[in-house]
């Protein structure tokens, strides 16, 4: 990942704070970078439309706050901290900031915590999507083999007709490969003969998985 810090004009902030002297000096230093800045407290079941970051006053917040499950923003949170209660810790935790700010607000810490939250943000949904991608493809994969699987037992081939024949399902339907799997496991098409040939005597049955 390129490491770029952002240009922050035009960015839409939800400050989620009373009103009051760290309210004031967060929201200074948000339009001395250009950002649009909408303050709102109280609140609950924050959607955070159109919002591209968050600040947070953690010292108040609670479970009905956003309309998210803790841990699931949809945007950068930047808790702003004040007390060190175990509980109040532990509740801001679990909704997992991108960046922190610590109560009593200077002039300065909001760009820091901006870079390092939207940073923080993008690596978290890379790490998300690759995982997604990760499950998907073994999904994938399982599904494929199964598929040959069953082939091969209903016809006495090996695996590399079981897939070829899988292959030229594929290609006469215009589905996918995982798609005609499906079907083959779901018991919607039964293919036809592919041939009587047994397979050789000690012939590998696992080149499914490199011809996926």
């Amino acid at each position: 990942m390129t490491l770029r810090i952002p240009n922050f004009r035009g960015q839409h902030a939800l400050v989620l704070h009373p009103s009051d002297r760290n309210c004031k000096a967060i929201v200074e230093q948000l339009e001395r970078l250009g950002v649009v800045v909408q303050v709102q407290w109280p609140a609950e079941a924050i959607t955070a439309e159109g919002v591209d970051v968050l600040f947070l006053d953690s010292d108040l917040g609670f479970d009905e706050l956003f309309s998210w499950k803790a841990g699931d923003a949809v945007a950068p949170i930047i808790a702003v901290l004040g007390s060190e209660a175990p509980g109040r810790i532990e509740w801001t935790l679990s909704h997992e900031p991108s960046a922190y700010l610590l109560k009593p607000i200077g002039s300065t810490g909001v760009f820091s915590a901006l870079s390092i939250a939207f940073h923080n943000f993008a690596l978290k949904r890379m790490r998300v999507e690759t995982l997604r991608r990760l499950e998907e493809r073994s999904q994938f994969h399982g599904l494929i083999l199964r598929a040959a699987a069953i082939l091969m037992k209903r016809h006495d081939i090996d695996d590399t007709e079981a897939l070829h024949l899988m292959r030229m399902e594929s290609m006469r339907r215009r589905l996918s490969l995982a798609a005609v799997s499906s079907l083959i496991v779901d018991g919607k098409w039964i293919s036809g003969p592919a041939g009587s040939r047994k397979p050789r005597a000690g012939q590998s049955r696992t080149r499914a998985n490199s011809a996926l």
